[in-house]
């Protein structure tokens, strides 16, 4: 039995090495792959999680803001409306006192 040359060592050499760069890629990929499929999954986990407890807290400033709508109005049925006709009351006396005493003043 011949031991192989130093030609034949460099050839079986540069197959074993391609062989295992060739290996070595396909691994590569395949954990490339596993590492894609497993951040598209924790993007939708985390996805999930942010819409989940915002579509309640969404639902509940439409209810808060409903709530003020409704609460604006009845402040203004109750409160400023009766205001303003007070206001419109005193000026409107006033006015007519001042067109009386005008009045007065002018047939003088």
């Amino acid at each position: 039995m011949d031991l192989p040359n130093l030609q034949e060592w460099r050839d079986i050499v540069i197959v074993v090495y391609g062989a295992l760069g060739v290996l070595l890629l396909l691994v590569l990929i395949i954990v490339a792959l596993g590492l894609l499929f497993a951040v598209r999954k924790l993007t939708r986990t985390i996805q999930e999680l942010v819409r989940d407890p915002l579509r309640p807290t969404l639902e509940e400033l439409r209810e808060t803001m409903h709530n003020v709508r409704g609460t604006s109005e009845f402040i203004a049925d109750s409160t400023v409306s009766p205001l303003i006709r007070a206001v419109a009351v005193t000026r409107g006396i006033r006015r007519g006192l001042g067109f009386v005493s005008g009045a007065t003043r002018r047939r003088r």
